[in-house]
Formats: structure tokens, sequence, C-alpha cells
């Protein structure tokens, strides 16, 4: 499935917002014209994608699902992907699942899927099958502990796999300690934020850094293999 042609990618991003100031091609939430992130998952997703390149060389379409908390029904989550095949991006990454399928979101997956979008989906690593996750096509990400920020491993059962550890935003010194560098953290480092939200956000930033620029190329692997839409 060829990626959509631009020289400036699309990101599509379904979380809690971003950071004041962040510039944002599209917008959409529900009820709200608001964009900042108070939760800080969006935050953390946004700055583990920044790992690896400058959120500047994307074009970033944001809809805020998670306002007061980190949950959302089908509808909810079907509505984000609706909203999103409205101008269907590049990349679109969807760092929650639902434990059942639904047909409403099917379709919109579908839909963005015929557009030529390359969803990327949280899917945890043990316990049942979610979705989008699950679907084919959909390109599924599990952490794993063991693995460094870098490029994401393909496991035998089709699933990729990368670093479970959300980034830090820089801090004023230039450090942003996580569990994979040396040496302890300081007072002033909150608790590690972790899991398949982040280990999908580090294979998509990854594969963003290696395709950014070519307007026709997703790395090969990816596009060959895309995803058994397994979870486990």
């Amino acid at each position: 499935m060829p990626l959509i042609s631009t020289s400036v990618p699309t990101l599509g991003v379904i979380d809690s917002g971003v950071p004041r100031g962040t510039a944002l091609a599209r917008f959409g939430a529900p009820g709200s014209n608001d964009a900042e992130d108070r939760l800080g998952h969006g935050r953390a997703i946004l700055a583990t994608l920044g790992h690896y390149l400058p959120l500047s060389r994307l074009e970033i379409a944001l809809y805020k699902l998670f306002e007061e908390r980190l949950t959302a029904d089908a509808a909810a989550l079907a509505a984000a992907f609706e909203w999103q095949a409205e101008a269907p991006p590049a990349w679109l990454l969807c760092s929650l699942g639902l434990t059942r399928a639904d047909a409403r979101l099917k379709a919109a997956v579908a839909r963005l899927q015929a557009a030529g979008t390359r969803i990327v989906a949280a899917s945890p690593r043990f316990g049942a099958l979610v979705y989008p996750a699950a679907w084919p096509g959909v390109v599924a990400v599990s952490g794993s502990a063991g693995l460094l920020p870098g490029p994401p491993r393909q496991g035998r059962d089709g699933r990729w796999y990368a670093c479970v550890w959300a980034a830090r935003e820089t801090r004023a010194d230039g450090r942003a300690w996580q569990p994979w560098m040396p040496g302890p953290p300081g007072p002033d480092i909150p608790p590690a934020l972790g899991g398949a939200s982040f280990a999908a956000a580090h294979a998509l930033g990854y594969w963003l850094a290696e395709c950014v620029g070519d307007e026709s190329e997703v790395p090969g692997e990816v596009a060959a293999q895309g995803s058994a839409g397994q979870s486990g």
C-alpha cells in the first residue's frame, strides 16, 4: 500500500493534547477548542517521537480524545478516527485500544487504509486482543522492557516490539533522565511513564526519522509485513 505522497508528512495523533504553543496542521475535539494537554500523556508521546526527529519536520493533526481521564469508549474512538479520515494523514498513531471489535471503528480504519494512511497502534504484550491493533494491515506495537530506544524489532507473532519507556521533555539543563540512561535520576525527576503507548511512539518515531524527506517510501519491512494483528 503506497503512503500518501507529501513533502512534509502529516502525522495524525489521537491523545490528550499537546504542549502549549505546539503548531498544529489540524485540531479536533468533542466540545473543546483547547489543544493543551493537562493529563501529561500526549506531551510524553510527542517527547518520545521527538527523541527521533524534530517535530517541526511534520504537520501534526491532533484529535484531543482525553480531557479529564485516559479512557474512551468505542463511540468516542470511532469519532476520532472518522475525524482523521476527513483529511487522511500519512501516518496515524493510536495509543489505545478497545477490548471488543467495533463496527463503526473498523469502518473508519478501513477508510483511512484505503486512503493510504499507515496506522500504528499500541498492543499490550499480554492478554486479550485489542482493536484497532488486531485488525489486518494495522501495525501493532508492544513494549519490551529489554529494548533501548532505536529500531523496533519484529517478533515471530508478527507484532513489532520497541522500548517501553516514554522520553522526557528536555529540562533546562539539557538532560532528560530515563531508565535506559546510566545513573540515578535526580530528586526533581518524576516517575517514568511506560507502556505499549510509548512503544508505539518509539517505533513510529524511528520509522518517521527513516522515511521523512522521502515522499514515496516507508521502511521496507513495515510496508511488506504490516502486522499480523495479534496481541498477547
